[in-house]
């Protein structure tokens, strides 16, 4: 099963809403997740399915969410310079990440992602559809987070075409280190939030399951 394969079926979990069918990566550019920015050594959370049995309360953002052990935090600004948020680390070998999310809080303007609990089929296609060819997504939805709200899920393309020249055409293909799952909501109070998941060098099954239950679970608070 490939990773696209893999991921759609894994969002049957949390309900398939759309499906965007743009799959062309020219022109895509995406900067390779930073995965190395903390020294304190965690271990690999156990490889039992689905179970997330530790809730995290953010102090200082204010919303908790379920998670498969107790993590290591620090600040988002750690890895990604100027934004707001928390990466929760579950393991790492020394600055190397292996298993993380990474919550970002204002991660979006509001005025530019329309609301993703009314808007109909065909503009969530086209957005998606724009989503996809502009940010290098392998596989991209709308998902129903919870029952009162959607989110945007996404999966990082491995391979993508980049135009090196200039000439509007792509001429090359560059290869990622590793994939992400990414999803992008609003909050039950407003908060425009992304959630991603870091886990090198490949992504598991059984992280993916526990990161849609932690975004299912994520609550402001």
């Amino acid at each position: 099963m490939n990773k696209k394969t893999k991921i759609i079926t894994a969002l049957g979990l949390m309900g398939i809403v759309f499906m965007g069918t743009g799959m062309n990566q020219a022109d895509a550019k995406k900067k390779a997740p930073q995965t190395e920015a903390v020294q304190v050594q965690t271990e690999q959370a156990p490889a039992e399915k689905g179970v997330n049995s530790y809730v995290y309360t953010s102090t200082k953002y204010g919303y908790t969410i379920n998670c498969p052990q107790k993590p290591n935090v620090i600040p988002a600004d750690s890895l990604y310079e100027g934004k707001e948020g928390e990466i929760l680390i579950f393991a790492n070998e020394g600055y190397t990440i292996n298993h993380a999310w990474v919550i970002i809080k204002n991660a979006f303007e509001d005025s530019k992602v329309p609301d993703l609990n009314t808007i109909d089929e065909e503009a969530a296609k086209s957005y998606l559809n724009g989503l996809m060819n502009s940010n290098g997504y392998e596989a991209i939805e709308l998902i129903n987070r919870n029952a009162t709200d959607k989110a945007i899920y996404a999966i990082t393309a491995k391979e993508m075409e980049i135009d090196t020249d200039g000439d509007g055409q792509p001429d090359t293909v560059a290869t990622a280190n590793s994939q992400m799952a990414v999803t992008f909501f609003r909050g039950n109070k407003g908060g425009r939030y992304s959630i991603q998941l870091i886990d090198n060098p490949e992504l598991r099954d059984t992280a993916i399951d526990s990161f849609q239950k932690g975004v299912v679970s994520f609550t402001e608070k």
